[in-house]
């Protein structure tokens, strides 16, 4: 639970669009649609969805598990099954050589072993435990400003993804540069900021 960990690590952006009017009710609406099930079917290499901040593997979410004055708390949490290279090497090589035994073939096609391949990796996945992960966002919903507690690339293109799908509603990533146009004085510091480009100092 990293957003009530000693130390952090995060992601900050900035929210610009207007929010609805009845924005809680809609917030549990959408969250609710998209919250992480344990019952769904399929083998997936990756699953997403969202949970409570304070219980991660709580299905039903209501009001009182994201909302907290302006603040909007919430978990992302993320399955995922991986099979280990040698494990699916392993495999292919042994159903390879009943192929081809059963077809009578000295050689396989690279079509054919890539079907092995995926077959394989399949029921392989099929059999194996997902492991979850969860990363917590703060989101105040009176200024815009949200702070996703994962710094990974592939992490923050998830939760991106999710969160547009979710709320509708684009988000900007705040770095130093759009930071310190925030902070300046607009009267003399802005079009300097704005005018700013990359330096290499040797």
């Amino acid at each position: 639970m990293p957003f009530l960990s000693p130390t952090v690590t995060f992601t900050r952006y900035t929210i610009k669009d207007e929010l609805p009017q009845d924005f809680w009710s809609f917030a549990l609406d959408e969250i609710s649609a998209r919250a992480f099930r344990e019952q769904d079917a399929g083998v997936q290499e990756t699953k997403i969805g969202w949970v409570p901040l304070r219980d991660p593997f709580k299905e039903e979410i209501d009001l009182n598990d994201i909302s907290f004055g302006n603040y909007l708390l919430l978990s992302l949490r993320i399955d995922k099954r991986s099979v280990p290279a040698a494990l699916l090497k392993k495999f292919c090589a042994i159903e390879e050589k009943r192929t081809l035994s059963e077809r009578q073939m000295e050689r396989l096609s690279s079509k054919l072993r890539k079907e092995i391949r995926e077959r394989m990796k399949l029921q392989l996945l099929a059999k194996t435990l997902p492991v979850p992960a969860t990363y917590d966002l703060c989101w105040n919903i009176s200024t815009g400003a949200l702070f996703f507690f994962a710094r990974q690339d592939k992490v923050c293109g998830l939760f991106e993804d999710l969160f547009k799908t979710t709320f509708d509603i684009r988000l900007y990533p705040v770095i130093p540069h759009t930071l310190g146009i925030e902070l300046v004085d607009r009267e003399t510091m802005y079009e300097a900021f704005q005018n700013l480009g990359p330096e290499v100092f040797v």
